[in-house]
């Protein structure tokens, strides 16, 4: 196996056989926040991969929302896009009257609603991913807002040569969620070429988002992620090669038991 596969498959059945364990916060990110501790790995904010150079992603049983492969600021022309199409195009937070927000998945060569005002929608030209709008009778009326294709792939080849999902199933007692991690798959991109393909074809997508924290220390502040790069569990072998997989739960049948 290339890249530490072995590794990280030893310590998955290590905590897979410990079973229900506790969340070390409550929300969003709390699966993967939890695995990460349980492999030893510290909360940090590096675009490098979580376990040596394995990209980790976690969800639950049933999820149906789509793997986020990455996410990157926007090049240019200036070093402040986001806040500037957040300005031009964003609604006024229900929360926070006086600030906007700007939140829209987008793909390439098809046009997204927003606010019935405008429409997003992304598009290939050289070596540059534009963001165009439109106004609302679908004429393009402003593409400047770009992120540099080398930069794309730059951060996919440092990020997701090699990639884990791992599955788990969730339950709340009291307050608190606990996972129970039973599943790992594990794969390796295939090439830049093959993502830009996808891209261009609309299986991966493209969340901008420009939003505001609504609790913690920085509550009323803007959290922006600006794009995030998604693609849909079922295109996955789209973009990866299939390593190996393993089931707790197939391996251990007489533990085994449904929730």
């Amino acid at each position: 196996m290339k890249g530490n596969f072995e590794g990280l498959l030893k310590k998955f059945k290590l905590i897979a056989k410990k079973r229900w364990i506790e969340g070390v916060t409550l929300g969003n990110g709390n699966i993967g926040l939890t695995f990460e501790k349980e492999i030893g790995k510290k909360i940090d904010t590096n675009y490098t991969p979580d376990y040596e150079d394995i990209e980790i992603k976690c969800t639950t049983r049933y999820s149906r929302f789509p793997i986020s492969l990455f996410s990157l600021a926007i090049d240019g022309p200036s070093n402040k896009e986001i806040i500037r199409l957040n300005q031009t195009y964003g609604n006024y937070d229900k929360d926070f009257k006086e600030k906007k927000t700007l939140i829209r998945k987008i793909r390439v060569n098809e046009l997204s609603d927003l606010n019935k005002k405008y429409y997003l929608s992304l598009c290939l030209e050289g070596e540059k991913l534009f963001i165009c709008v439109y106004n609302k009778n679908k004429v393009l009326i402003e593409k400047k807002a770009y992120v540099e294709l080398e930069n794309i792939r730059k951060h996919l080849l440092i990020k997701l040569k090699n990639l884990a999902i791992i599955k788990a199933s969730k339950k709340i007692l009291n307050n608190i969620e606990y996972f129970r991690y039973y599943e790992i798959q594990l794969y390796e991109l295939k090439n830049f070429y093959t993502f830009k393909n996808l891209l261009k074809n609309g299986l991966i997508e493209v969340s901008i988002i420009s939003r505001i924290s609504k609790s913690g220390d920085n509550k009323g502040r803007y959290c922006n992620k600006n794009l995030v790069f998604q693609i849909k569990k079922d295109n996955i072998e789209k973009l990866f090669n299939k390593v190996t997989y393993y089931n707790y739960d197939e391996n251990n049948f007489k533990d085994f038991q449904i929730i």
